[in-house]
């Protein structure tokens, strides 16, 4: 009996180390929320997105902005990655950090931007840590990305 028992107790200090270690090494000294919900990205885009930016991504001219054909367009400029995951919508939604990862690399595509595979995926970590960074002026920053889009077709990231 008492092996097992010091057995458990090596496991339970194990685990506990584990996870400070895990939580010490993320921005912030939390640990990056991985879980994800079992979702299709589809059908998280509908849940988290589409009551604001419609189910085509054309959004609401004048107060939401329009994702189709526009969305890609972030990439190709320095800040634009960032600013993807640092909106409101996604910064503060539900979504895991794995689950906003795999929305962005289905979204991407879906709303008219280069070819699956054609860009840099998100990965849950690097939305981790771009999300840990909260963005203060997101009207003036997405000007600013906007204004800077490159005027020829763009290039793949």
């Amino acid at each position: 009996m008492r092996p097992r028992l010091l057995l458990a107790a090596s496991l339970t200090c194990a685990t506990v180390l584990a996870v400070a270690h895990a939580g010490a090494s993320a921005p912030g000294g939390k640990a990056p929320n991985m879980a994800s919900n079992g979702r299709q990205p589809h059908v998280n885009y509908m849940t988290e997105c589409q009551g604001c930016h419609m189910p085509d991504g054309r959004g609401i001219a004048g107060r939401v902005p329009a994702m189709k054909g526009e969305l890609y367009r972030f990439l190709d400029v320095d800040g634009g990655r960032a600013f993807l995951v640092q909106v409101p919508g996604s910064a503060n939604s539900k979504l895991s950090d794995a689950d906003l990862s795999a929305l962005l690399n289905w979204l991407i595509p879906a709303m008219g931007g280069p070819a699956k595979g054609g860009f840099t995926p998100y990965t849950p970590q690097e939305v981790a840590a771009y999300r840990g960074k909260r963005m203060v002026d997101v009207v003036g920053t997405r000007a600013n990305l906007i204004a800077r889009f490159p005027a020829e077709a763009p290039r793949t990231n």
